[in-house]
């Protein structure tokens, strides 16, 4: 790698997170995945291959740089590999501990007995980044991609020259004002939030339920319709929690993530390819499945249309250059100061390689994301050998434990009966 890489405008829009969660006293824009493995691994084993990791990409232990050219600078700084015995705040404490961004640290991994724990900053990569990373780190025998390029390569805008990029840009922000005429607010404004800690809980189905449910999503959906199945009962669910918690809106704006990477490749690895459209859902439209089901599937067909994906590509490149607090400031003006109703995410079936770890079988796979506040509250869904799992999210002060329990009950059954 060369002494320095841009950011793009994916990686722009996740640190500008990251600031929002930090300015609000929270630990920032870090992610995870727990490994479960049947037996233990050697520690400092772990340490010289992360270190191998580490010296061939040094992205790894870089610091991002603002200015007239963002960009990823390498420090001297490696990643760490901590060993912990178990206990029953463990989790909650790792998940709530700030990683170094600015020093450079981008990755940590914890070992807790036959746990393995990788926390990144989504800066660095999506999801899907971090498992095919995992799945490397795991494996010695296991090939790396032959180029740099590979590894680091930035998206552009598909549109032409700066004119027409200012006006593809433009034509979001003003599909974005629309969503004023049916303002959302969230339930991290509704709470008037306080700092606290993140929560979670990982909500896991039987091969039978998996086999269920994406016989529903064939059903209502149509073919490789279970995203948008997942993405229904969601916001089904999110309505529902608003009602019984008394806290009305005029609206629910949902993002949904969009991968960037040309189908069929996991390239690249470290530059975050990936999107987020916002879809805005009246409460008339989520009062049944179908219903909400059927506006998703136009919801979708409309960005195909209108070009949306593009659109917002475009527009976080443009902004990218800015100040993190003006270019927050920007995009919570959208909303008068809401990012959204809840973060949701479907990364699909996890990385295939992502079989092993350093010999070891693993026996199961959990994604834990942060989640900004507003809204303070996230799903993410995910499938290990033909068992669909999901994450829920909040932030203390935002939901308590129980109400958070009571919506994870509440999704898993709408999506086993919807």
């Amino acid at each position: 790698m060369s002494s320095a890489f841009p950011h793009n405008g994916s990686d722009t829009l996740m640190l500008g997170f990251d600031y929002e969660l930090r300015r609000r006293g929270h630990a920032g824009n870090s992610c995870q995945i727990r490994l479960e493995l049947d037996g233990a691994v050697d520690a400092a084993r772990l340490e010289r291959r992360l270190a191998d990791l580490a010296g061939k990409h040094p992205v790894l232990h870089a610091r991002p740089a603002r200015g007239f050219r963002p960009c990823w600078k390498p420090t001297r700084r490696m990643p760490r590999v901590r060993v912990h015995d178990p206990s029953d705040s463990l989790w909650e404490q790792l998940f709530n501990e700030p990683l170094d961004v600015r020093g450079g640290e981008l990755v940590r991994v914890d070992l807790v007995e036959r746990t393995v724990v990788l926390t990144w900053s989504h800066a660095l990569m999506d999801a899907k980044s971090a498992e095919y990373f995992l799945a490397l780190l795991g494996c010695e025998e296991r090939s790396f991609p032959e180029t740099e390029h590979d590894w680091y390569a930035v998206r552009a805008t598909r549109a032409g020259g700066w004119r027409a990029r200012g006006k593809q840009a433009w034509r979001e922000l003003d599909r974005l004002d629309t969503f004023k005429r049916a303002l959302p607010v969230s339930l991290g404004t509704h709470r008037r939030h306080q700092a606290g800690a993140m929560r979670h809980q990982v909500v896991e189905f039987s091969v039978e339920e998996t086999a269920r449910i994406r016989a529903h999503a064939l059903a209502l959906c149509g073919f490789l319709g279970d995203t948008h199945f997942h993405y229904a009962a969601a916001l089904v669910e999110l309505h529902r929690l608003h009602d019984r918690l008394g806290c009305p809106s005029a609206s629910y704006v949902v993002p949904i993530p969009v991968g960037l990477r040309p189908k069929g490749t996991r390239a690249p690895v470290f530059s975050n390819q990936i999107t987020m459209v916002l879809n805005q859902f009246l409460p008339a439209q989520l009062a049944s499945m179908a219903e909400a089901v059927r506006v998703v599937k136009a919801r979708h067909a409309d960005c195909a249309r209108g070009q949306f994906i593009d659109a917002g590509i475009t527009l976080a490149h443009l902004f990218r250059r800015l100040p993190l607090p003006l270019y927050m400031w920007i995009i919570k003006s959208e909303l008068r100061g809401e990012i959204c109703s809840l973060f949701f995410g479907d990364t699909g079936v996890v990385e295939p390689q992502l079989d092993t770890f350093l010999g070891a079988r693993i026996n199961s796979v959990a994604h834990v994301p942060a989640v900004t506040v507003p809204p303070g509250i996230g799903v993410v869904l995910y499938r290990f050998r033909e068992r669909l799992r999901f994450t829920v999210v909040h932030a203390e002060g935002v939901l308590s434990n129980a109400e958070a329990s009571e919506f994870a009950a509440s999704l898993r059954e709408r999506l086993l009966n919807p």
